[in-house]
């Protein structure tokens, strides 16, 4: 990930909970089984859900293993354990989106073709436990992933900007603006031709900066952004992370068919405009806080924010 890894707290201490390290092992060890007996592509567990180290050094021979990584700490602790570790937000997410986040970070690194099948276990960290265990078809709709699309829907941009982007939204999502929930829009790629079809709703607050100021990986930039997130409008940005403009008003109008009803003006305009360019798009909704990235005109992921408890 390099210098585009955002700066994360280190997670609370577990909880300890009676018998959880025998079941997490039993999991993983039924899941090793599985992979092995569908020859699947690779195997995503969660570090901080990882009941013992060395089950991974036996396993890794027949299958690749991706850990998930929530902070740098743990990052550099497993870096050399196995070929790649995956680096998500510290974010609270349900256990689906604990999944859909690793799953979607692998397809944008290409390490994942349609076809693979892959194995993912998730849980609850603060309980320390693997309690979810999900087999998936790369590149077919489910629960995981909701759109083919979903192979090759970065080939336009930065891969790393992209990543950059939705941990940002996701952090929106979680902890939206001086206690309020926030919507956003961020349109990201073929800027060309995306500021085609956008106008100013307000003063474009980037304009006239340079573009050292207004990158993406900028720790003073992404505070900025959270906080020009609470206007009308999306942010148009760049396929290398420049940003644009913000509050800009998307006037494509061409909604695909196979849109669920019901949806607000934020997603359909995110649809919309990544139907006729190259960009993808990334919503965050205001009434319910799930993630939504769009590519070719559809919902191709969707990350669900979990329940305030």
């Amino acid at each position: 990930m390099g210098n585009s890894k955002p700066r994360r707290v280190n997670p609370e201490p577990p909880v300890k909970i009676d018998g959880g390290p025998k079941i997490s092992r039993l999991v993983l060890e039924k899941a090793f089984e599985i992979s092995k007996s569908i020859k699947a592509k690779a195997l995503f567990l969660y570090v901080d859900i990882c009941p013992d180290y060395r089950l991974i050094k036996s396993a890794k021979e027949d299958f690749n293993i991706y850990l998930v990584a929530r902070t740098e700490d743990m990052y550099k602790q497993v870096e050399n354990l196995v070929d790649r570790v995956l680096l998500v937000p510290n974010i609270p997410l349900t256990r689906m989106g604990q999944i859909k986040v690793a799953v979607m970070m692998a397809i944008s690194q290409n390490l994942l073709r349609t076809g693979d099948l892959v194995v993912c276990l998730s849980g609850v960290p603060n309980f320390g436990i693997v309690d979810t265990l999900v087999v998936m078809e790369v590149g077919k709709e489910s629960e995981v992933i909701t759109s083919e699309q979903i192979i090759d829907f970065t080939k336009d941009v930065d891969q790393k900007v992209f990543e950059e982007i939705v941990y940002i939204a996701i952090e929106i999502a979680n902890e939206g603006r001086e206690g309020r929930p926030v919507g956003t829009t961020f349109v990201l790629g073929d800027s060309e031709n995306v500021l085609k079809y956008s106008k100013q709703m307000v003063l474009n607050p980037f304009k006239g900066y340079s573009e050292k100021h207004r990158i993406i990986y900028d720790a003073d930039v992404r505070e900025t952004v959270k906080e020009f997130a609470q206007l009308d409008g999306a942010f148009i940005i760049k396929k290398n992370g420049i940003i644009e403009s913000a509050g800009a008003f998307l006037k494509a109008d061409l909604i695909p068919d196979k849109l669920p009803q019901g949806w607000g003006a934020r997603h359909y305009s995110a649809a919309a405009i990544t139907n006729i360019t190259n960009a993808l798009a990334i919503t965050v909704s205001q009434s319910s806080g799930d993630v939504r990235i769009f590519k070719g005109g559809v919902p191709v992921i969707e990350i669900e924010k979990p329940l305030q408890s």
